[in-house]
């Protein structure tokens, strides 16, 4: 036999309940049918309906009046209370609904997360101080649905995913080592003195073919590398550890650019931009929550890329020349090739 869940009833509709506390209350089956806008015949067979399921009497009905059994009016304000409860929980949601407040899951690249995710997530807050935050830290892509996850910050959108994605900001990737790398490493001018070097890769699967363009040309180099990350901080501190060149996202690598950590080697040349998305799983039953930070989080990044990008576009003098040839011929006092 199967067991029954803890909810179970004969009773499957709600209508029927509000049905009998409505005659109950007008004190005939016409005046109920009346406030109800429902016909008579109709309101006489849903209570005959509900008296068959409970198998009881409940209202003694005669061509002139009718009277409210004691097992009906036990049932009565049994039904109040059901229906008073269902009432609340409506009007709680319904007021909610629009309201800021509750409890946002989000994932992101940890440098971007560390470079501006955090500093927009403790400004929305300041806004909406009933908000908290949980915040994911991950290179790796999430299920959003299996992880609970509500808004992911994501370069890679799925061809054919049901994801709704708003682009929120720009990247793109450079070629970058450190000085101590350089000084002994062969020239580098030209995307294709690439092959020459020991590389960091990044991506799983790691990024193997380094695409790159200096406005008028686009080439495709495939590195051979000894060091492969998930994390695109972890491919910068691999760079600035010596271990070779690095294609690193400009916002994993600004900050070591400005601290001279690591420089970047091919300054004419980058990869083409990609976008940077906010992806989230439905627009049907979007929370006013998650509506209001993905509004925020557009506005903001785009305030803090056009800043960010406006200052990488002029980087210091000594960290563009520092891989050059002229540079390293000055430093070595060797003539020019």
């Amino acid at each position: 036999m199967r067991a029954q869940t803890p909810y179970s009833t004969h009773i499957n509709s709600i209508q029927d309940l509000t049905i009998f506390t409505t005659i109950v209350e007008a004190g005939s089956l016409s005046q109920a049918a009346r406030d109800l806008n429902l016909s008579l015949a109709l309101v006489s067979k849903r209570l005959s309906k509900l008296e068959d399921l409970l198998g009881v009497r409940l209202i003694t009905r005669s061509t002139r009046s009718l009277s409210v059994t004691e097992s009906g009016q036990d049932f009565y304000e049994q039904c109040r209370v059901i229906l008073e409860g269902i009432q609340r929980a409506e009007n709680s949601i319904q007021s909610r609904k629009d309201e800021i407040s509750g409890t946002l899951t989000i994932t992101s690249s940890t440098s971007f997360a560390r470079l501006f995710l955090a500093k927009i997530v403790f400004g929305f807050q300041a806004l909406h101080p009933n908000v908290s935050i949980h915040l994911l830290d991950d290179d790796g892509i999430v299920s959003l649905i299996d992880s609970g996850v509500d808004l992911a910050i994501r370069q890679a959108v799925l061809p054919n995913s049901s994801l709704i994605a708003v682009a929120i900001a720009t990247d793109y990737r450079i070629v970058c080592a450190s000085p101590g790398y350089l000084r002994n490493a062969p020239a580098i001018a030209h995307p294709k003195d690439i092959s020459a070097h020991e590389c960091v890769v990044f991506g799983s699967p790691p990024i193997t073919d380094w695409r790159l363009s200096n406005g008028q040309d686009t080439v495709t180099i495939p590195v051979k590398w000894r060091i492969s990350t998930r994390s695109g901080d972890a491919t910068t501190a691999a760079a600035m550890a010596d271990a070779g060149l690095a294609y690193s996202s400009i916002w994993s690598a600004r900050a070591e650019l400005d601290a001279g950590h690591i420089v970047n080697v091919l300054p004419d040349w980058r990869s083409p931009e990609r976008k940077i998305y906010a992806v989230y799983p439905s627009r049907t039953y979007q929370t006013p929550l998650l509506k209001a930070f993905v509004q925020y989080l557009g506005v903001q990044a785009k305030v803090l890329e056009k800043a960010f990008l406006r200052e990488a576009a002029c980087p210091k003098p000594a960290l563009l020349s520092a891989a050059s040839p002229a540079a390293r011929a000055t430093k070595s006092n060797r003539p020019l090739p």
